[in-house]
Parts: structure tokens; C-alpha cells; sequence
């Protein structure tokens, strides 16, 4: 079933989250000259960062979006009422060995995880993990995800992972966060699990970008056996969105680019 928003966990019907989001009229607002759209719900609502081939843009345009995703990270992090020094667990989702289901991981090696020393002298509990998919781990993502959070007496549970475009427009050009969860390769029909506050022993905040289609949109005919598509650019793509993610993260709880 298709829904309001690109993110996972409105694409399946498994999990303890199987009823559909819903989600107030979307708003349309400007952040930092970027067009974007907002809407709440009852379990938590979404914002949606129009950018376009923002990897093809000078390297300010990429700094603006930057500047306005930290913005949105701060803004759900205060609403969310996660302290300045309370952890946090940075997860990345999915796959190094595919370009498509490489945002994630790319993302989770930029980020500034901080060591007990570097605690110590006044930085935030930040911690950082690839999570893998369950063929390469034997484990589903979310189960994974729980036990890593409390093992790092995490307050709050960040992800970041590739999502799948419901229209040919969105591929690759926009930046979507959310408080509401995720599950992983729901769209895929094999879900890895939800990863929500639902499901998870803290509140979790979910940041993704659409960088695959169902051939079945494109054609516009919907079929129970569809592939997925990408783009020809989607390393030089995922590369440049996992810097520019990275960078809001850091910015958000440590104050430190990764750039």
C-alpha cells in the first residue's frame, strides 16, 4: 500500500505498526531557501526536505541543506525532550555492498563518536554502528538495533537509511525526517523489523532518502512482483547525501561537523 510518505514503515502491512499513518494536510515552509513540507499525526509527525540533485550543486547549496536538516534534527531532539548530555546510538541501515542501500553505513563512518576520555572532557555520549542486513548478520535490524541501545543506555536512537521513492520526481531529491519509526525492507516485502518507540527502550528518529523506485510505479501499474530501480549516478548520489546527513547529525549533538 502506498501512503502520505516515503518512509518504510508506511509501506508494509507487518509489524506492530501495521495500521496506516495518518497524517494532517501537508504544509508547505522554507528552510534555510529550501522548499519543504510538515505534517503531524498522532503518533508523531514528518518533515520533507526538497533539495533535487542537490549532489550536483555547489559545495553551499550542500552546506545550506546541512544547515537545515541540523535545524530540523534539533527541533524533533528538543520536541522528543532528549537532554543535551543524555546518549545517543547513531544507527546506519543497510548494506555497504550496494550503492542503492549504502546511505546508512556511508553516513554511520562520518559520524563523531565519542570515547569515554573524550566524555570525560565534556562531549556527548555519541555512539555509532552499521548495522548490516540480516543475510550478512543472521540477525533481523531491529532486534540488533534494541540490543545495541541498551547496552549503550541510549536516550534516543537515531537512524539513517535508503528509502523507496512512490514517485519518479522524488528519486534522490528530497531528504525525509521523522519521530514516527522505520522497518527496515518492509518495501521489499521481508521486513527486518520496527524500529520505533513503539519497539525500541527510547524514542527513535528516522532521517532517509529515496533512492530506489518500484519498477511498477515508474510503469504505472502496480503488480505483486515488481523490481527496484536506481539511479546510473546513485554512488556519486548516496556519497554526497551521507556527508551532508553526517554533518547535520554531528552538528545537532556535538557541535562538529564531520567535514
Amino acid at each position: 500500500m502506498l501512503r502520505s510518505s516515503d518512509l518504510f514503515i508506511e509501506s508494509g502491512e507487518a509489524g506492530e505498526a501495521a495500521a496506516p499513518l495518518r497524517f494532517s494536510d501537508p504544509e508547505r515552509v522554507w528552510l534555510e531557501g529550501f522548499d519543504a513540507v510538515r505534517a503531524a499525526g498522532d503518533t508523531g509527525g514528518y518533515h520533507s526536505v526538497l533539495c533535487g540533485e542537490i549532489w550536483l550543486s555547489p559545495p553551499e547549496d550542500r552546506g545550506r541543506l546541512s544547515k537545515a536538516l541540523r535545524a530540523l534534527v534539533s527541533h524533533y531532539r528538543r520536541r522528543m525532550r532528549h537532554a543535551d548530555d543524555a546518549p545517543v546510538l547513531v544507527a546506519g541501515l543497510g548494506t555497504e555492498q550496494m550503492a542503492a542501500d549504502a546511505l546508512g553505513p556511508r553516513t554511520a563512518s562520518r559520524i563523531l563518536a565519542t570515547t569515554g576520555d573524550m566524555r570525560e572532557a565534556g562531549m556527548p555520549a555519541v555512539c555509532a554502528v552499521k548495522t548490516g542486513i540480516p543475510r550478512e548478520t543472521g540477525m533481523d535490524t531491529a532486534d540488533l538495533v534494541k540490543a545495541l541501545a541498551q547496552e549503550a543506555g541510549a536516550a534516543l536512537i537515531v537512524t539513517v537509511d535508503s528509502l523507496t521513492a512512490r514517485s519518479r520526481e522524488r528519486l534522490g531529491t528530497l531528504v525525509q525526517i521523522t519521530d514516527c519509526g522505520v522497518t527496515p525492507g518492509s518495501a521489499l516485502a521481508h521486513s527486518s523489523g520496527e524500529i520505533s518507540a513503539h519497539t525500541m527502550p527510547c524514542p527513535v528518529l528516522s532521517l532517509g532518502v529515496p533512492t530506489v523506485i518500484r519498477s511498477d510505479v515508474l510503469a504505472g501499474e502496480l503488480t505483486d512482483d515488481p523490481m527496484f530501480v536506481s539511479r546510473a549516478d546513485t554512488d556519486a548520489m548516496v556519497t554526497a547525501y551521507a556527508r551532508i546527513l553526517a554533518a547535520a547529525i554531528n552538528g545537532a549533538f556535538s557541535g562538529n561537523p564531520a567535514e
